[in-house]
């Protein structure tokens, strides 16, 4: 029906609505949540920067180590990397998620969209220069740097989530009944200001610490 259009439209439907990202890919890109487009474009730029495409064959990536903790090889092919993803990426809420059969036409606009996202698109193969978002460097607050203990003041907000989730793991804070829920030791209760809190809100929980200069 119309209504029930209207309110998928809403929603925001398929590639472009909002999911839940793993740990791993969280400490990857930066956030909690992202939509499977954005996961995918970040990807696409963090490949390209790095210039890890195989030169014999564009199509294979060849990982480095930040990509090897993510997808668990030393060498992924476009279409393979699509796929891996699909399990660090979740639905934000299952009740969301409407199982709908496909017609042959809408199977093969899906199998376009997919196809879309495993291609840089000729737009993104002509930015050069930058960094992209998740890689540029960001102020930290006094706080976060009193806690990294590094002296560094400014840091990718991937490399902060990635040490935050080191340290979680170094402190085994992850509640065993729930590894999702994050029991904070005194440091943790310092930063943040809170006894617990959710794994996939560690992003959100960082927010006030990145400092817009």
């Amino acid at each position: 029906s119309r209504k029930l259009n209207n309110e998928v439209k809403k929603r925001g439907g398929g590639f472009s609505k909002l999911c839940a990202l793993s740990p791993q890919l969280q400490e990857f890109i930066g956030v909690t949540e992202l939509a499977r487009t954005e996961v995918v474009k970040q990807l696409w730029a963090y490949i390209r920067e790095k210039d890890l495409q195989d030169p014999n064959n564009r199509r294979n990536i060849v990982c480095d180590e930040r990509l090897r903790a993510l997808f668990g090889v030393d060498t992924i092919n476009m279409f393979q990397m699509n796929k891996a993803l699909s399990k660090h990426i979740w639905p934000l809420d299952s009740d969301d998620v409407i199982s709908v059969k496909s017609t042959p036409k809408e199977k093969q606009r899906k199998q376009e969209r997919t196809e879309d996202l495993d291609e840089p698109t000729r737009k993104e193969k002509r930015q050069k220069g930058g960094k992209s978002g998740f890689l540029a460097p960001l102020q930290l607050s006094d706080a976060l740097i009193k806690f990294l203990g590094t002296g560094e003041s400014a840091l990718p907000r991937s490399d902060v989530i990635k040490r935050m989730w080191d340290y979680i793991k170094e402190k085994n804070l992850q509640d065993p009944s729930d590894k999702r829920r994050i029991i904070c030791d005194e440091k943790l209760k310092e930063l943040f200001d809170v006894d617990t809190f959710n794994g996939f809100t560690v992003t959100k929980l960082l927010v006030v610490h990145f400092l817009k200069t």
